[in-house]
């Protein structure tokens, strides 16, 4: 797949965010429809599509919070420091005019900035704007 053409990883983990929950409400809804309209009768086949179901609608939902969306980055990127990584995380830190994290979480984040700043391929732009939109985006949560 060539440059061009290719999605960013942040808007691959969002489709597939997307993807999670619709598999997950559809098997939820088939599962609630079984038992509806089959009754008792049909419960364990029911609850068989509503259970995974539910699991995939919820980690599909959790995944699309902005606080989940930077942290998964910055652990991505603390990982593999790249620029493809360095701009998903950019991507995830404005998805939010604020993302509140706990005080670990932002420690996680500005330790992923300069993983990928201490990198010899570091882009100096990405890099400034990563510091910039972490002093300014990021809030520490109160409890």
């Amino acid at each position: 797949m060539d440059h061009a053409t290719e999605q960013s990883y942040y808007k691959r983990f969002r489709a597939a965010a997307i993807r999670f929950e619709v598999i997950g409400g559809a098997l939820l809804a088939i599962g609630i429809g079984a038992n509806f309209i089959f009754g008792t009768s049909m419960l364990a086949v029911s609850l068989i599509f509503a259970g995974p179901g539910a699991l995939l609608l919820i980690l599909g939902g959790s995944s699309l919070r902005p606080h989940n969306l930077v942290k998964a980055f910055a652990q991505q990127c603390m990982r593999e420091p790249s620029r493809e990584m360095a701009q998903g995380l950019l991507d995830a830190l404005h998805s939010s005019k604020k993302i509140r994290l706990m005080g670990r979480s932002i420690q996680v984040v500005q330790a992923a900035v300069e993983v990928y700043a201490s990198t010899e391929d570091a882009d100096p732009d990405i890099v400034d704007q990563l510091r910039r939109t972490v002093a300014d985006s990021v809030v520490k949560k109160m409890f």
